[in-house]
């Protein structure tokens, strides 16, 4: 018998993902017309309507397999070749082949990142990411951009900076650093009120310097992957010596006691 497939596609979760699309395929577009600003904005768009879509797919029990398929794919072209293409066409150009040997570190580096977390679904600690997230990745690079187009800074240090960011951004995201994924935090339970005061004071924060609050945020998650990773590191180091330390006394005190004479041993 031949397998029946689904007819049909769940809307709402897939029209945000196509949301996405568009918005990753815009900033491809701003950014081959010179529009950069336009471009790392629509990065941005990309990643708000990447977040909903699975949230809106849980909320209404319309997840899929095509589903998950096609958001990868999606992902793939809104944080893996737009950024790519963005950051090569306003900066990376400077540097003939190595500038677009850069940038496809970067593509390919998403790529990976991408299929690498397909493969992990279900086996993962979910409570962290194995390398940067593509979505941070771009926004590391779209924020950078955005800011500097922004606040109209010329240095004449931007180009450099910018080879080091997408070198490193594309290098993280296929890395084994750790990063926090924040799923612990349960957004269905209660919380204080002061939680509440405290995410609008970081929307009202980030509603005056949205270029440079956003891209300090993702420079700091980013750096924070390497300092977690460090930090785990020690915590099985010490682990390890501690149970060594225990093996090694539980031996020595095993030792002490065969070395002992038995009750009555001198007795004539």
């Amino acid at each position: 018998m031949k397998p029946s497939f689904e007819k049909g596609i769940y809307l709402l979760p897939n029209l945000m993902t196509t949301s996405a699309l568009f918005a990753g395929f815009y900033a491809v577009i701003a950014g081959m017309n010179g529009y950069f600003e336009q471009g790392a904005i629509a990065i941005f768009v990309a990643m708000i309507f990447d977040g909903l879509d699975g949230r809106v797919a849980r909320m209404t029990n319309s997840c899929s397999a095509f589903g998950a398929e096609y958001d990868s794919l999606a992902d793939m072209i809104s944080f893996g070749l737009a950024p790519a293409l963005l950051i090569y066409q306003w900066a990376l150009h400077d540097f003939g082949k190595l500038g677009w040997l850069i940038a496809f570190v970067y593509t390919v580096g998403a790529a990976l990142r991408l299929a690498r977390f397909n493969t992990q679904v279900g086996i993962a600690d979910k409570r962290y990411f194995q390398g940067l997230p593509s979505p941070a990745a771009a926004a590391l690079l779209a924020g950078f951009v955005w800011m500097v187009e922004t606040n109209h800074i010329q240095t004449g240090l931007e180009s450099f900076f910018t080879l080091f960011l997408t070198l490193a951004a594309g290098l993280m995201m296929v890395s084994n650093m750790r990063f926090n994924s924040f799923k612990e935090f349960n957004l269905k339970g209660k919380v204080p009120f002061v939680t509440l005061l405290l995410i609008v004071l970081v929307f009202v924060v980030i509603t005056l310097k949205p270029a440079v609050i956003l891209f300090g945020f993702f420079f700091l998650y980013a750096l924070s992957g390497p300092i977690l990773t460090l930090r785990l590191l020690q915590q099985k180091r010490s682990e390890r010596r501690s149970k060594k330390r225990k093996a090694s006394e539980q031996n020595e005190a095993e030792k002490e006691e065969a070395e002992q004479p038995s009750a009555g041993s001198d007795a004539p």
